[in-house]
This record gives C-alpha cells, structure tokens and sequence, in this order.
C-alpha cells in the first residue's frame, strides 16, 4: 500500500511539473508575439522642401502609412530641395529629396547616396514669366533673371538661355533662396523673368505686364527627383526598406486622390487646396529606380560638370545604393548597372 502511495505521489508531481513547463512555454510564445506587435516606431527625421515635391513624405505621415510600417516621421521643413540635402550631409535629418541636378551637386560633398526615383514634373506647367515688354526669350539677354539658388534651376536657366543663343553671363542672373523672394522681386520689378509653376505662377500672373513666353519643355527638359540618405542610414536594412514601402503606399494614394493629397498638403504649407491640386496632377509620382532614371542623372551630370555648373570627379554609379529598393520593391528596380 505504500509502494502504491508513492508510485501515485510520483505520478502526481510529474503531471505537476509537465504542466508547469508547458505553462511556461506558452508563457513564452505569448510574450513573445506581444513584443513582435507592440515593436518600437524607429524615429526616421525627414527633411521635405515647401513644394508639392515633398507630397508624398505628408501623405505617408498623416495617413498613417509611416506607422503602418514601423516607423515615426519626423518631417523638417525647409525651403528647397537642395536645403534637405545639405541637412543630410550635416545629420540634422536622415533622409531628404532633391531634383536631378540639386543631387549631383551635393554628391561630392560627402557621403550621400541615392536611393529611389520620386517624382517627375510635367516640363509645360513649368513656365517662364517676364514682365515690362520682354515677349520673347531672345529678349532675355542684358535682363535681370532670378533662380532658386542650387536648385535644378540653375540648370534649367541655363539650357534655356543656350537654346535661344544666349550665355548665362549675358543676363544678369541673381540668386534666391526661398520662392517668396523670388515672387516678390519679380512683383517689384527687380528681377525681369524666371520660372513659376502652381501657386506661384498664379501669383506672378497677377502682376501689371507679366506674361508668359517659355517654359522647360522648350529646351526640352522634365527634372526628375530622387531621394537620398547617407551609407549610415542606408546600412539600417529594415529602416531604408521601410520608408520606401511606406513611400510607395503614399504615392499610390497621391495617385489615385490628388483632391486627397491636396487637402493634406494645403495643412502642411498653408497654400490654397486647389492650386496645389493642379500641382499635384501635374507631377509624376512613383518609388522606383530605371535605367533612363539614371540615364537623365548622367547627361545632367555631364553637362553640369563640363560646364562647370557643379563639381564632377565622381563615378555616379558609386553615389547610387540599390539595395533598400532590391528589399522593399525589388520590381520597381529596373536600373541595371552595366
């Protein structure tokens, strides 16, 4: 009867012990998945420029769709383009975005790379004002003609000066840093011509003689934009891979709803819904990266260089980091290095 008692007590503690490590286990998955689900947002700081080229950064954050994957945004605004890609190269952001040319003018500066395709303009919507009798481009030379300082800009004057027989240093060109100086000196009459497009273009029109007599597409050129982040930043895999998938569904909204798009935008820069709508069309949004994405990088690249526009001395295919985009999209990468 004892034996027997024992043999029982024996049982008993181990059907005791079994339970008690298969509580455990599941203890263990349990915590386990809730940690999976409750993972830490990463703080990723962006630096957008005050344009509509930057839609794209406050749709993903005020529709959710940086959370959705994991990330915090801290969106910093800044002037232009070039302005976010300066804050890179000075760490005060993570990742910024600028124009074709603006890119290759930074990208001797310091450790930069780019990382996907973002955005063309439509080269039409892009104009050129002037004002006080000027009717013509060949008019231009001996004026005064404003650009948005290290902007793609700067290169877009030129070509199209060039194309109408005129050197940049037959015009007197002044530089600007922010499109409420350059609005302003052009309502004044301190500066004859210069490009607008959206809201501006609505602004510079209401000026007493101001007429349009150009634009982009007749040097012919659409500047495409790119965004970029350092080899630290871009080295953080399941971040960069992120921020494109949260991108890539932010430009699909902007696609499918500009009105959308626009009403947030209008929050983001104080600027009427409905200029910034026809803005919004006007561009072509989409994360990816292709061979004539890099084929326009190049011929601005070279002519810029050449014509001592910016500082070359790089291989391009060195500043161009694949890999985010291969992880998030990789059908969106075509670009294939030869």
């Amino acid at each position: 009867m004892l034996m027997k008692s024992k043999k029982l007590c024996i049982i008993a503690l181990f059907i005791v012990g079994m339970m008690t490590i298969v509580t455990g286990c599941g203890s263990g998955s349990q915590t386990s998945g809730t940690s999976d689900s409750s993972k830490k947002e990463v703080t990723v700081k962006i630096g957008a420029d005050s344009s509509a080229f930057s839609t794209l950064f406050y749709v993903a954050r005020d529709k959710g769709y940086f959370e959705k994957h994991g990330i915090e945004a801290q969106i910093n605004p800044y002037s232009y383009g070039i302005d976010t890609i300066d804050a890179v190269l000075t760490n005060q952001v993570d990742v910024g975005l600028a124009m074709d040319f603006a890119a290759l003018s930074r990208l001797s500066s310091g450790d930069l790379k780019i990382f996907a395709f973002n955005q063309q303009v439509d080269s039409s919507k892009e104009k050129v004002v002037a004002r006080d009798g000027i009717n013509s481009p060949g008019e231009l030379k001996g004026q005064s003609i404003a650009v948005k300082r290290g902007t793609v800009d700067e290169y877009a004057m030129v070509r199209y000066l060039e194309k109408y027989n005129i050197k940049i240093d037959e015009v007197k060109k002044q530089g600007f840093s922010s499109d409420a100086e350059i609005l302003s000196a052009f309502q004044k009459g301190d500066v004859k011509a210069t490009f607008f497009s959206g809201n501006l273009l609505d602004k510079a029109l209401q000026v007493q003689g101001a007429k349009v007599i150009g634009s982009k597409a007749d040097i012919p050129f659409a500047s495409r934009g790119f965004l970029l982040a350092n080899s630290k930043f871009l080295g953080q895999k399941d971040v960069a891979k992120n921020i494109l998938l949260a991108l890539n569904d932010a430009t699909k909204y902007i696609n499918e709803n500009p009105a959308g798009a626009a009403e947030v935008m209008t929050k983001a820069l104080k600027i009427p819904q409905d200029s910034l709508e026809k803005d919004i069309k006007s561009r072509s949004n989409d994360i990816r990266l292709n061979d004539d994405d890099v084929k326009q990088l190049q011929e601005v690249y070279e002519y810029a260089s050449d014509s001592k526009l910016i500082k070359g001395g790089f291989n391009l295919k060195d500043k161009i980091d694949t890999n985010p985009l291969k992880a998030a999209l990789p059908g969106k990468l075509t670009y294939k290095p030869e």
